[in-house]
């Protein structure tokens, strides 16, 4: 993935606006299931930082806020790499997995919900661009995460596929509309916005680069042939034959003879009278039926 579109969906998703008190418990609910660690207190040490941020950044506006402050879980290990970790009480990471409950689950589709895996998305999720196309993947690290995420995901009118991967199961898009669709739906309209700005350009590249080949594909075409011509024009002169053939397949030879690198197109262009490519194609092919039989 391109290093500007990857910092800006993330950039976004760090920093997106400020929402309800039950959208920013949902969406802190799906980041603390998703966040992928062991032991009790649930110890997670997890490179994605802006998700530690985004945590952070939202917790105030939770029901939780009163009963558990999340900034003192946080701490950096002791290790060379000195990774930030989050140490979670039991009590708030059952809560937080018990958040997507029957009733939640069982209900249509609605910003709460959305808001839920888009929290699970920052954690988990990925967007990638390859040489041709894009996909996208929710990486089901959690077993707390991956019944409800598929659940909710089944019911979004976007057809996902899965594999397993390094162990793990993923969820993957990659169909650019139903990547769109999905990012919009997380409020990443930037992102998305970016993504088929670059799927333009990259679409206008590509035509513009088989264009290309197809042109040099042309031109040599045209050079081998003219080449073959030219050689068979010389073998006809060299073996005197020039005088014996017909008026009209005696000026080819001799066009093609002044005229080494034109085009069959152009040869036939300065015959006189003009005659087609197709003309001039055919009685290059009686000609080298002739100079067979004469030599």
């Amino acid at each position: 993935m391109s290093s500007l579109l990857n910092e800006s969906l993330w950039d976004e998703w760090s920093a997106y606006p400020h929402q309800s008190q039950a959208l920013s418990t949902a969406e802190c609910a799906g980041i603390l299931t998703a966040l992928p660690g062991k032991g009790v207190p649930f110890l997670v040490k997890n490179a994605r930082l802006w998700v530690l941020r985004r945590l952070l950044k939202i917790w105030k506006r939770t029901d939780w806020r009163d009963r558990w402050n999340v900034a003192s879980f946080l701490s950096v290990s002791s290790g060379k790499k000195r990774r930030v970790q989050l140490a979670l009480p039991q009590s708030l990471k059952e809560t937080a997995d018990s958040y997507a409950d029957e009733e939640f689950l069982s209900s249509p589709l609605t910003p709460l919900h959305w808001a839920w895996i888009r929290g699970v998305w920052g954690c988990c999720g990925g967007l990638y661009a390859p040489k041709s196309g894009y996909y996208l993947v929710i990486r089901l690290s959690s077993e707390k995460t991956s019944p409800p995420l598929k659940r909710l995901l089944s019911r979004s009118r976007i057809s996902w596929g899965s594999r397993i991967f390094r162990g793990s199961e993923e969820l993957i898009l990659r169909d650019q509309q139903n990547i769109v669709t999905f990012l919009c739906r997380l409020g990443l309209n930037a992102a998305s916005l970016r993504m088929e700005e670059k799927a333009i350009v990259r679409s206008i590249r590509d035509n513009a680069n088989r264009a290309r080949n197809c042109d040099t594909a042309n031109i040599k075409r045209v050079l081998r042939a003219a080449r073959e011509q030219t050689r068979l024009a010389r073998k006809i002169q060299d073996a005197s034959l020039l005088e014996e053939l017909p008026f009209s397949m005696r000026e080819l030879v001799r066009a093609r003879l002044e005229n080494p690198d034109a085009s069959l197109s152009e040869l036939g262009a300065v015959l006189s009278p003009p005659v087609t490519k197709s003309t001039v194609k055919y009685r290059w092919q009686r000609l080298s039926s002739y100079v067979d039989l004469k030599l």
